[in-house]
This record gives C-alpha cells, structure tokens and sequence, in this order.
C-alpha cells in the first residue's frame, strides 16, 4: 500500500470509525428532511383530493338544486365518495353549502379538514405549530 493513500476504508486490518460515527451524526437531520418531504407531500395529496370532492359536490348541487333538502344529503354523500375513493375520509361535519339555490346564481361547496402531521407532538412542543394543519376548499358553480 502506496504512503500516499490515505482514503482506504480500511487500514491495517482496523474499520475506521470516522465515516460511520459521521453518518450517526448526520442521520437525524436526513430522517428529519424525508419524513419532512412525506408530510408536505401528504397534505398537497390531500389538498387535491379535498378540491376535486368539492368540485363534485357543486357540480352535483349545481345540477340538482330542485330537490334542497333531499339534495344536500346526495351531495355531502358525492363529496364522501369522490374523497374516499381517493383515500381520504370526509365527514358530513366537515362540508358546507354556501349560497343554494337559486337558478343562475352561484352556489358553493366548502370543505374544512385538518389534518395531523408524522411531527404534529414534536413541532407543538417546541413552539412550532399549534395544533393539526387546517386545509380549506371551496368550490363555486353556477346553479343550472
């Protein structure tokens, strides 16, 4: 072995220790930084999936605004199909009707969700967050 080569993973029949105690230093963060990325990319999902339920919502409503009382139960019935087909579970509590039905007006389907974080425990006790990420949809269509 050449004087000059110092960068061998091995010397004299001994494991260096430096790369692997640099790796359990720099884990954490890396850990951190991924299920980071996880977390943003969930809520984005799950943004798109609240947006396309409340799009079938008002345009079921925008539809079949004849039948009010009878509607708003078909529609908060769409907008928990559309949203559980996609993985998401939408409760009757969680959507609203704004502005029903008159014919030519706009009418609205309203969808608050909050959603809780791999992190949500770590981020409220350091003073980062105060509680689950509150996303909020709302779809408007013209009542035919």
């Amino acid at each position: 072995m050449d004087k000059n080569e110092n960068h061998t993973f091995v010397r004299n029949g001994k494991v260096k220790a430096q790369a692997i105690v640099e790796f359990m230093l720099l884990l954490p963060v890396l850990l951190l930084l991924v299920l980071g990325a996880i977390d943003f990319g969930r809520l984005f999902y799950v943004k798109i999936v609240l947006t396309n339920a409340a799009r079938e919502g008002a345009n079921y409503l925008a539809f079949h605004s004849f039948d009010q009382d009878d509607g708003f139960v078909q529609t908060c019935g769409v907008v928990q199909a559309e949203a559980n087909s996609s993985g998401v579970q939408v409760y009757p509590e969680e959507v609203q009707y704004l502005n029903c039905c008159t014919q030519g007006s706009k009418v609205g389907v309203q969808i608050t969700k909050s959603v809780n974080l791999v992190f949500d425990g770590l981020l409220q006790s350091l003073g980062l967050l105060n509680g689950p990420i509150v996303l909020d949809n709302v779809v408007y269509m013209v009542v035919q």
